[in-house]
């Protein structure tokens, strides 16, 4: 029989699965928390997805948490600020801990755990700011990070026995040759990067983030998984584009056409344009010759289909490719 129970935060990466693994060691009765990024696509099976996959080696079953408006909605405006672009990471890291405190208490479970390294981030993971996380999420005396635990004031499962301290670790800093060997232990060979792969943090998708809250107005998680998808206009204050570059990414947009305020796909080879806003008769004009500088006419007029929210159909005629730097000036 298990000595207790415990919800551990898993991010695919090698701390929180180390986290998980060393607690096993206790007999501890663990349930992996995911939270998923607006990134990931709607449809997405949950056990498909790399992090739960990851754990897998462990023999760790994992719940995916899906980040919705609510965490749209902390996106807008974090109260700890931005890190690196537009990554909310204190956060972000305290909406997932949040998450797993509900859960915690609806599995009446101990406590929840981490991956966290007492000085391994400058932002989220200093001293001060692990002390502060864990009184603003309501887990005072119940968060527990394993692999830093001997550096950190016992906590309650420790104090009550559940959780043996002298089995727990100190790791400081930003060297990650601990890890490595523990990882060489218990035979963990897969692991995400620990450089992250973020996408808050990548400057590309960044700029689609900041142009999407700044212009999108009602934003849900099918605009943010679409923003990994396709090339990306700024075509007015009113509107943007997005031009699909290969037949997956057609398929993608075809797939979310019912959402989109516009819809347009031409008679020739070319790409699909999903429309995110209003469209006026001149901005079509200016999506015929993006549509044209992309595609490949064979014969016959280019010819473009385009549909609207409420089932308004048009036909319009591209009739000369957009220059490459008037397509530069509208890249979000």
């Amino acid at each position: 029989m298990s000595r207790g129970k415990g919800i551990v935060l898993i991010s695919g990466g090698l701390d929180s699965l180390l986290a998980a693994r060393i607690l096993m060691d206790q007999d501890l009765d663990l349930i992996g928390f995911y939270g998923a990024l607006p990134f990931v696509a709607p449809d997405a099976d949950p056990a498909s997805l790399k992090p739960v996959l990851l754990a897998s080696q462990i023999n760790l079953t994992v719940h995916v948490h899906r980040c919705g408006r609510e965490y749209i909605e902390i996106l807008r405006n974090p109260p700890h600020g931005y890190g690196k672009h537009m990554n909310p990471c204190i956060d972000c890291h305290m909406y997932f801990i949040k998450k797993a405190a509900e859960m915690m208490r609806d599995c009446r479970a101990d406590f929840v755990a981490t991956g966290e390294v007492v000085g391994q981030r400058p932002m989220s993971q200093m001293r001060h700011t692990m002390n502060h996380i864990e009184r603003q999420t309501g887990l005072k005396g119940r968060l527990l990070r394993p692999l830093s635990a001997k550096l950190l004031k016992p906590t309650i499962p420790e104090d009550e026995g559940i959780v043996n301290r002298d089995l727990l670790l100190g790791i400081n800093g930003r060297s990650r040759k601990d890890q490595f060997d523990l990882a060489r232990k218990y035979n963990i060979a897969e692991y995400e990067s620990p450089s992250g792969g973020c996408l808050f943090t990548d400057r590309f998708i960044s700029r689609r983030v900041s142009d999407l809250l700044t212009h999108g107005g009602d934003v849900d998680t099918v605009d943010f998984y679409l923003l990994t998808i396709g090339r990306h206009y700024r075509i007015s204050d009113a509107a943007k584009i997005i031009v699909s570059r290969n037949e997956r990414e057609n398929n993608e947009l075809v797939k979310y056409r019912p959402v989109s305020d516009g819809f347009c796909l031409p008679d020739f080879k070319g790409p699909a344009v999903y429309v995110k806003g209003n469209i006026t008769e001149k901005d079509m004009e200016l999506i015929g010759s993006i549509m044209l500088r992309y595609g490949k006419v064979e014969d016959g007029v280019p010819a473009i289909t385009i549909s609207a929210r409420g089932g308004m159909i048009t036909r319009a005629i591209a009739e000369n490719a957009i220059s490459d730097e008037e397509l530069e000036r509208l890249r979000i």
